[in-house]
Order: C-alpha cells, then sequence, then structure tokens
C-alpha cells in the first residue's frame, strides 16, 4: 500500500511540472486542468481548456492550420470539467466544441476531418483532407471506450455513446446509442424521468 501512494503522488507531481511547463503554450487554459504526459500536441495555440479538466496518459490534441497545401483555421474548446481517458486522439481543422462535464473514456477518437482518397494518381497521405463539418460533444455527454466520432456530427446533452462504436450522424440529447454505424437504443422520457427503450 505504501509503495502504491508513493506512486500516485510521484504520478502528480510530474504532471503537475508537467503541465505547469505546457500550459502557455495553449490558447487558454483554465485553473486546476492537468495534462499527464506523455502526451502529444500541435499548434496547440488553437486549443482552449477550461476549468477542471484532466488529459490522461497518451493523450493527443491537435488544431491542424495546414494539410497538403490547405489552409485551416482551426479551434477547439474542451468545457469545464471534462476528463479526456488515456489514448485518446482528437483533431480539428474547423471549429470543435467539447461541452463542460464530458467524459471520454480510453482510445477515444473524435475528428472533423477525413484523408482525401478521389484522386486514384495520388496517394492518399498527399491528398487534401475532406471536412464534412464542425464536431459538437454537448455537456455531461459519457463516450465509451473506443468510440470514434466522425465529421459533422452533433452528440447532444447527457447522452451516452456505448465502447467502440461508430458515431457517424446526431445523437439526439437524452440518448443511449450504440453499433457501427451508431444508432439510438434508448432515450430519457421528460415526463417520467425514465430511460425507454427505442424500437
Amino acid at each position: 500500500m505504501k509503495m502504491l501512494n508513493v506512486q500516485v503522488f510521484l504520478k502528480r507531481r510530474i504532471a503537475a511540472v508537467y503541465t505547469a511547463f505546457m500550459k502557455s503554450s495553449f490558447g487558454s487554459f483554465g485553473k486546476n486542468s492537468m495534462i499527464r504526459p506523455p502526451f502529444l500536441c500541435f499548434d496547440a495555440g488553437d486549443i482552449h481548456v477550461g476549468d477542471n479538466c484532466t488529459v490522461a496518459e497518451n493523450g493527443w490534441i491537435q488544431g491542424i492550420r495546414e494539410y497538403s497545401g490547405k489552409k485551416f483555421s482551426p479551434r477547439l474548446e474542451i468545457g469545464n470539467g471534462t476528463y479526456i481517458g488515456r489514448n485518446s486522439h482528437i483533431m480539428a481543422c474547423l471549429e470543435m466544441k467539447i461541452g463542460r462535464n464530458v467524459v471520454f473514456a480510453d482510445g477515444v477518437y473524435v475528428t472533423d476531418n477525413l484523408h482525401g482518397f478521389r484522386n486514384m494518381n495520388m496517394p492518399i497521405m498527399e491528398q487534401e483532407l475532406d471536412t464534412p463539418g464542425p464536431v459538437v460533444i454537448e455537456d455531461e455527454v459519457w463516450l465509451g471506450e473506443h468510440v470514434c466520432v466522425m465529421p459533422g456530427v452533433t452528440i447532444g446533452r447527457h447522452s451516452v455513446v456505448g465502447s467502440n462504436s461508430v458515431v457517424t450522424k446526431t445523437v439526439p440529447p437524452y440518448s443511449v446509442a450504440v453499433g457501427v454505424p451508431a444508432r439510438v437504443i434508448k432515450t430519457m422520457n421528460p415526463a417520467t424521468g425514465e430511460w425507454e427503450n427505442v424500437l
């Protein structure tokens, strides 16, 4: 038990020092927010982190200003109290909003862009990115492990997306969605306050 307590203490101290070193590179960085290294970040000036947020180990958060000669103006906002799980990857070319008190489990992927692949005579990595639309994740959403959120999607307030789901369409508020592609299987009945199955 003592050894475990020492490990926890050391991890917290390392994260505090790392956060103090990194936070000035962000567009804004709120009070009591924490980044646990290792952490990968590009164009941090386009990223705005609220208060009391945590980015767990091996997070990768990126604003993309230019790719294959095409320029972008990204802005990524992460609301107060949000937790980004280990090995999560977030990338934005456009405006992406992640609300307050959102929970990302481990390995979540969120993007507002896709590699272009239409030109058969050009390698995919050399083609321009497609940007079908911005992503909005509203307050109190819970994304399970290894969820993928694709471009142009809004996930409504207090919704839950089950592990390994791929969200390709907007999820209404107070819903539970699962699958590939994700579909809504439950919604909250405001009259009764109960979760009800969707037929």
